[in-house]
C-alpha cells in the first residue's frame, strides 16, 4: 500500500459516527487489517496510547491511539474507539466503534497527592 496514511483517512471520512456505526462492518474490517497487519508492507504502525474507560455490566470501552509511518517519511496519528464486551456471553457481538485522526500535544498537569504542606 502505497499511500496509507491516504486510506485511512479515506476511511475516516466513511465512519458515520451518529449512525453507531458497528465493530465488523466493511469499514472496520479495513480499518482493523491495516492497523492490525502482521507484516505490513510499505508502512509501519505503533501503538503509544491505549485508555480503558469505564465499563458497564455488558460492555467496556478502549480507545488505542496508533502512530503510522510510511516508508517515506510521512507520519500520522489515529485513534480507534470501541467497546468491548464485558463477560464471555457477549463475546462476538457487534458493538460500536468510531475512528480518527489526531495528533499529539504536551499538556503540563498538576496533581494533588498525599502529603503536608511545607
Amino acid at each position: 500500500m502505497t499511500d496509507v496514511i491516504e486510506k485511512l483517512r479515506e476511511l475516516e471520512s466513511k465512519v458515520d459516527a451518529t449512525r453507531w456505526p458497528q465493530v465488523g462492518d466493511g469499514i472496520y474490517e479495513e480499518i482493523n487489517d491495516i492497523l492490525d497487519a502482521y507484516k505490513p508492507e510499505g508502512y509501519e504502525v505503533e501503538e503509544v496510547s491505549e485508555k480503558h474507560g469505564e465499563g458497564g455490566r455488558w460492555t467496556t470501552t478502549v480507545t488505542i491511539v496508533n502512530k503510522v509511518t510510511q516508508a517515506d517519511g510521512k507520519t500520522a496519528y489515529f485513534f480507534l474507539w470501541r467497546e468491548r464486551p464485558a463477560t464471555e456471553m457477549q463475546e462476538g457481538g457487534d458493538f460500536s466503534y468510531t475512528f480518527g485522526e489526531v495528533v499529539p500535544k504536551e499538556v503540563t498537569v498538576i496533581r494533588y497527592v498525599t502529603g503536608r504542606a511545607a
